[in-house]
Parts: structure tokens; C-alpha cells; sequence
């Protein structure tokens, strides 16, 4: 489900592949508009999944998001760093 044939991650093609991340891209700019409309989505699916999961299971997800957040953050200053 997640992982491809190497045993990688690959979000950009996860996104690339969202046809909500299509339709907002197809024009290359990204209106406020497009921002909450995608804003209002996410915040409907956490709490579809609140709703659906156990209180261990949504403690899982939301590690998980925490830590996909540290990796994205920590990402962006190890980039900065090495600029020049």
C-alpha cells in the first residue's frame, strides 16, 4: 500500500498521483481559494479517520504525522545548510 517495489516511500508520486493535487496544479498556481478548499479536505479526513480508529490507532497516526513533520522539517534545514 504504501511502500513501491524498491521498498521506498514515494510521496511525490503520491501526490503527483492525487487528482486533487492535479486539478489544483493544472493551471501551476495555487489560488487561496485552492489552499482552503485542500485545507478543508484534510481537516475532513482526520476527522473521518478520529472517528473510525481506536484511541491507540489515532495515537499511532498521530506519531506518525508528527514524525513525518520532524523528517519534512529537518529535511528543509539540512538543504539550507548545504546551499553553496
Amino acid at each position: 500500500m504504501l511502500f513501491n517495489e524498491q521498498g521506498f516511500i514515494d510521496i511525490d508520486e503520491m501526490i503527483a498521483q492525487e487528482p486533487s493535487f492535479q486539478k489544483i496544479m493544472e493551471d501551476g498556481v495555487v489560488t487561496g481559494e485552492e489552499l482552503r478548499e485542500q485545507t478543508d479536505r484534510v481537516i475532513s479526513l482526520l476527522h473521518e479517520v478520529e472517528n473510525r480508529l481506536s484511541e491507540e490507532d489515532q495515537l499511532l497516526v498521530k506519531k506518525l504525522f508528527a514524525e513525518t513533520n520532524v523528517l519534512t522539517a529537518i529535511y528543509h534545514y539540512y538543504d539550507i545548510q548545504n546551499i553553496g
